[in-house]
């Protein structure tokens, strides 16, 4: 079967395959922080009501901006549907493929790191000082136990 070209050029328009979409400036992204956001159908088959996302409802909203990172065909997609103050609150709580989590981090490096907000203990607390420490001696890792054998000299 001979190769057909698509309308836009490109060989291949499955978002598995293409690189990720992302814009130059984390400030031009201009979408809404409130309200329900629709992606497009091609972000999400199916029903309207399928691709309805409350941005108010933690979980609604981070499936949305997984679905536009990975999803978008372009940078004018991206910055419709995103919400630069936002991405910046959610950026380590979303569960994004690591080809699109590194080009995001690549280009901006102030995602990485970005600490998650919505976790925070009692206002100005200090995290550090919060945590509690283990009586246990600090080891490399997971270290795994042997089972106890019993001997039969009894």
């Amino acid at each position: 079967m001979p190769y057909v070209p698509t309308r836009d050029g490109r060989r291949n328009r499955s978002a598995a395959r293409r690189a990720p979409v992302v814009p130059d400036r984390i400030e031009d992204l201009h979408g809404n922080s409130l309200g329900v956001l629709e992606v497009p159908h091609h972000m999400a088959c199916g029903h309207a009501s399928r691709r309805r996302y409350d941005l108010e409802d933690p979980a609604q909203l981070r499936h949305a901006y997984e679905q536009v990172l990975c999803e978008a065909a372009g940078c004018g997609e991206v910055a419709d549907l995103i919400n630069p103050a936002t991405l910046r609150r959610v950026w380590r709580d979303l569960h994004l493929p690591s080809r699109v989590r590194e080009a995001w981090e690549t280009k901006h490096p102030t995602l990485r790191r970005t600490v998650n907000r919505t976790r925070s203990g009692p206002a100005g607390a200090d995290p550090a000082a919060t945590r509690t420490t283990s009586a246990r001696p600090a080891t490399q890792g997971f270290t795994r136990r042997g089972r106890v054998r019993f001997s039969a000299a009894a």
